[in-house]
């Protein structure tokens, strides 16, 4: 009887993570190759030079995006298709009143898109080539949420710089920016540390940052001195992609 027991045990177990297996398979098999934000740099007729960025992301089963010319232009991605390695998608944005649509193409080849870009805009149709590369790792801007338990948590906003595991940046403050030092990023876990003025002319407060990146996120710990207090406090924190 026992024993029949412990075969029963067994085979549900066996089941439960076979379940569980073909699930995170499936899962898989059904997360797209474009997934993940995209940039490349663009040169405006004046000169000017932007870093666009498209971002993949499935829902419901079904391939869905965002286009981000320069911060505030958001715009949906429509008509998106990706047949072996050709990926195709188009952008209607308006201009002076006007529907303006870019279609990008190109060939996906790993982390890489090569192809081009056409406007159409008054009747005429512009044509522009097209590299954009995967956003690896956590170069760029971020959008830092430090929640103190109050109502309101404290909303700034970081910059890295990634250089193989090393990070350098800058951190925006209650009143002004401080750099990051000892920054490291490797095998998904970041850390940092930002050195604040004290208050009312104080001696100064090291805050030390830990936590993991998941691909447009983080999420963490901070450790640094109490407000108005004496000794230390640790508080979650988390950051999003802001461009």
């Amino acid at each position: 009887m026992k024993s029949q027991l412990i075969t029963a045990v067994s085979a549900g177990v066996f089941v439960v993570a076979l379940v569980l297996t073909l699930t995170a398979a499936d899962d898989v098999r059904r997360r797209s190759p474009l997934e993940g934000t995209w940039q490349w740099d663009f040169t405006m007729p004046d000169g000017g030079k932007v870093s666009p960025r498209v971002k993949f992301k499935t829902k419901d089963d079904e391939l869905t995006g965002v286009s981000r010319f320069r911060p505030g232009s958001e715009a949906p991605l429509t008509n998106i298709a990706l047949k072996g390695d050709r990926v195709s998608f188009d952008v209607v944005r308006e201009y002076e009143g006007e529907k303006v649509v870019t279609h990008y193409s190109g060939r996906l080849n790993g982390d890489t898109i090569k192809g081009k870009i056409t406007a159409k805009s008054n009747g005429e149709e512009q044509s522009y080539d097209w590299v954009a590369a995967r956003a690896n790792g956590v170069d760029g801007a971020w959008t830092v949420t430090v929640d103190f338990g109050t109502d309101r948590p404290f909303e700034s906003r970081l910059t890295l710089k990634q250089e193989g595991e090393k990070l350098s940046g800058k951190l925006r403050g209650f009143r002004s920016d401080s750099d990051i030092h000892h920054g490291r990023l490797k095998d998904g876990k970041i850390s940092f540390e930002v050195e604040r003025p004290g208050f009312g002319g104080g001696e100064k407060s090291t805050n030390r940052y830990h936590g993991k990146v998941s691909g447009d996120t983080m999420t963490g710990k901070v450790e640094m001195n109490r407000f108005g207090g004496e000794g230390r406090q640790t508080n979650d924190w988390d950051a999003v992609r802001a461009d």
